[in-house]
């Protein structure tokens, strides 16, 4: 599973619901952490450069804030002006970029419908059009961008969609870019194994869906056997 550091840029933090719910849902998880890029000092190279060091030892970095006029806020573009400098985006002459190699990923909340980002849509504009500006910082520093991760009116979810989007939410901090689903069933089925001791409820939850996935595999198997007959059958014909 990959380390992943979360920087959060939000001009009113503690008021945020949206960043409440997911900051306690990324706790839950094991090499992931959390930053208020608001509450982290850049006043001198010094703490620029530590948070340089920081940033260079995750495997996934995680841009988090609200849409704000088409793009990040102002205190987010601010914190990013001053701490991702041209050498440490760039790499110096004869280095490799420092965060190369690495994954960059977006997750945006705004308060319009789902589908008002796209093209016909209210807004006109696609969230991948709006985000081009941070895909070409992902380029200059020879990062991997991640799919946008959207979260749109949090304040008007249900119970239900809100256990969805805890769970897709936390697949995308810790699961690999390009995983499969059986991959995505084993981490949730280990995910309510670790939090039934909270929610007691989850253990029968693993158990139903630990059944679920060996039956499939049973019947993936029987296919396969009958296939196997079949082509058998048909040699000796």
């Amino acid at each position: 599973m990959p380390k992943t550091l979360i920087l959060v840029g939000h001009p009113d933090l503690v008021h945020s619901g949206t960043q409440t719910f997911l900051k306690e849902v990324a706790t839950t998880l094991t090499d992931t952490t959390w930053w208020d890029v608001t509450t982290q000092p850049v006043d001198t190279s010094t703490q620029i450069a530590r948070l340089q060091g920081e940033m260079r030892r995750y495997d996934r970095l995680i841009f988090q804030f609200p849409l704000y006029w088409y793009s990040m806020p102002g205190v987010f573009k601010q914190w990013l002006d001053t701490v991702w400098t041209t050498p440490f985006v760039y790499g110096r002459a004869g280095e490799q970029p420092p965060l190369a190699s690495k994954e960059l990923g977006l997750v945006v909340t705004f308060s319009q419908a789902p589908d008002s980002y796209r093209l016909g849509g209210r807004e006109h504009f696609s969230l991948s059009e709006l985000m081009r500006p941070l895909d070409a910082l992902a380029q200059a520093a020879q990062m991997t961008m991640l799919p946008i991760f959207p979260i749109a009116q949090f304040a008007y979810m249900t119970e239900r969609e809100r256990q969805h989007l805890l769970v897709t939410y936390a697949q995308y901090l810790s699961l690999p870019a390009r995983a499969h689903f059986s991959d995505r069933v084993a981490w949730f089925q280990q995910w309510l194994t670790q939090n039934a001791g909270q929610h007691p409820e989850y253990a029968a939850w693993a158990a139903a869906l630990q059944s679920q996935q060996d039956e499939l595999a049973d019947l993936h198997d029987t296919l396969e056997q009958m296939r196997q007959d079949e082509e058998q059958n048909g040699r000796i014909e």
